[in-house]
């Protein structure tokens, strides 16, 4: 660099650099000659700082360059295509005035930093903050002087003037990192586990001004570690050792240097850790991979700390992941299944009350239970946790308890859950009705919903003109039962009661008052106990005599007495 005044004293502000008298726009290069990481720059002004000036870099020696921030008194004027603002990402190029005022007149100082405290570095892996930090060989300022609208009254010199621009890189000047790969030895300088030899004490050493030399590592073990220059100072990272600062827990030998990691975690350590075993992932080999969590019985270290995951994928989020550690704040523990919406059980493999079918397929885990809740025992919000069928009262059938059992009607929220139709044996075709209404199928000229009345303008003869009872009748397997009528409404029978009768009995009536000979219907009316109709009921006819060909009946045939 040019025009350097300095007293030669050894006070670093006894010395500066200034721009030639008159010049406005200066632009200032500095050839490193080799590759660094760059953090933040400093810069110290002996005169006024500039009203418009902005920091750029190159790492390929000057062929491409890249701005890194502008910095001016009035942002819209001089760049006016650049945001103006603090940033909001790491890689974000913006313009900032807060360095561009008159004041101070002397000692003000610009500051750029690569990686703002200010904004959260999520992932230091990521793209972005590896090539934000990646290695500089050309940093350059180019510097306005002077700005339409800022008032430099009683300037004393025409000129720039500062006193030093240092660019900072990790660690102390001079130190190096090695990755582990050097031991401590005579003039050395240490940062962290890596550590540099040197014939002179810990400070850069030049070849020429300006010009930076690295130095070589001490290797751990002996073999030839050519390629592996101290840390910062060379030009890509160490390889091929074997480090000795590893943390990994036990559970890797292999680690390598991180700059973004280095920085993230403030210049303590950038060891990343390769080849985590054990099913163990992270920085350190510190984590557990997914699917795995860690036991909180067992030390870090323990080869078997990582344990699986005991989760059904059908019923678990994220396919059976766990809870990978303890953690109270964020409500996580080691081990603990997370199932879906509808899943229950400490392994998620059950639907919980109130919902059916299991299946990976669906996020919910399980379909909720479509039973009716009239025609469903409990509260009708259950059901087989398999097929999904409801639980039925006893007069109720169907997948979802919404049907009445034949020859019922009015599903409803009683304890049977329907009632009988009970059609007249005599008005109705048979026993079915409506399931909504109850209404019987009625012959002709007969209503009601039983149809139990005739309609106007038409009689009926009494059914019943000679009714014999079961309870009167010779009973085979049979006994009888005595009813008495109910207050509210007609009995269904007659006589005191009915006779019970089992599969395979009989029942023998003897008919000893028909007054002649005729057309007779033989009416039996009975009411099942079991929901089911019956199968087979067998009715045989035994005459006194042999039916005389003369009388009205002289056409039967003996097939007709056995109906």
């Amino acid at each position: 660099i040019e025009n350097v005044v300095t007293s030669f004293a050894p006070r670093p502000k006894k010395a500066w650099w200034q721009s030639e008298n008159g010049v406005e726009h200066v632009s200032i290069q500095l050839d490193l000659e080799a590759e660094f990481h760059f953090t933040h720059l400093i810069m110290t002004f002996k005169t006024f700082r500039p009203a418009a000036m902005l920091v750029e870099r190159s790492a390929d020696f000057g062929h491409t360059w890249k701005v890194y921030r502008y910095f001016a008194y009035d942002c819209a004027a001089a760049f006016p295509h650049v945001p103006h603002g603090p940033p909001r990402r790491i890689d974000d190029v913006v313009c900032e005035s807060r360095y561009s005022d008159i004041e101070p007149s002397t000692e003000g100082e610009v500051i750029y930093r690569v990686l703002d405290p200010a904004i959260p570095i999520r992932d230091p892996y990521s793209p972005a903050i590896q090539s934000e930090t990646q290695w500089v060989n050309h940093p350059r300022l180019n510097i306005d002087w002077e700005q339409e609208g800022r008032n430099l009254q009683g300037r004393a010199t025409g000129k720039l003037q500062f006193w030093e621009s240092h660019p900072v890189f990790p660690g102390p000047p001079g130190s190096c990192l090695c990755c582990g790969s050097a031991e401590p030895s005579p003039h050395t300088a240490r940062l962290g586990t890596a550590t540099c030899v040197g014939a002179e004490p810990p400070q850069l050493r030049t070849a020429q001004p300006g010009h930076v030399q690295p130095r070589a590592c001490e290797p751990h073990h002996a073999q030839s570690w050519a390629n592996t220059m101290c840390g910062l100072w060379c030009p890509m990272p160490c390889r091929n050792a074997v480090p000795a600062g590893c943390d990994c827990n036990e559970h890797s030998r292999q680690c390598h240097f991180d700059m973004a990691v280095f920085l993230a975690t403030g210049n303590t350590s950038g060891a990343v850790c390769d080849g985590c075993q054990h099913n163990t992932m992270g920085r350190r080999c510190h984590l557990c991979k997914p699917f795995y969590y860690k036991d909180p019985t067992k030390d870090l270290r323990d080869p078997a700390v990582c344990r699986a995951c005991d989760c059904d994928p059908e019923g678990s989020l994220d396919g059976g992941l766990c809870d990978s550690a303890d953690d109270p704040a964020r409500g996580l523990i080691a081990g603990q299944c997370r199932c879906k919406e509808h899943v229950a059980g400490p392994r998620c493999d059950r639907c919980k009350l109130g919902f059916f079918g299991l299946s990976r397929d669906n996020p919910q885990g399980c379909q909720r239970c479509q039973c009716d809740p009239r025609g469903t025992v409990v509260d009708g919000s259950r059901c087989d946790p398999v097929s999904g069928e409801c639980f039925c009262k006893r007069l109720v059938t169907g997948r979802s308890c919404n049907q009445c059992l034949p020859e019922h009607w009015g599903l409803s929220h009683d304890l049977p859950g329907c009632r009988p139709c009970d059609c007249d044996v005599g008005g109705a075709r048979n026993n079915m009705c409506a399931m909504g209404t109850g209404q019987c199928q009625c012959r002709s000229h007969v209503v009601g919903r039983q149809c139990e009345q005739v309609e106007t303008g038409f009689y009926r003869i009494n059914l019943d003109h000679y009714t014999y009872e079961a309870e009167d009748a010779w009973l085979h397997q049979g006994s009888v039962v005595e009813r008495e009528p109910p207050p509210d409404r007609s009995a269904s029978w007659t006589g005191t009661g009915f006779a019970r009768m089992l599969e395979g009995g009989w029942v023998e009536f003897h008919v000893s008052d028909v007054p002649f000979s005729t057309e007779y219907d033989v009416v039996i009316r009975y009411e099942p106990q079991h929901p089911e109709a019956w199968q087979e009921v067998g009715l045989k006819v035994l005459r006194p005599s042999p039916v005389s060909a003369s009388s009205p009946c002289g056409n039967t045939i003996p097939a007709d007495d056995q109906l």
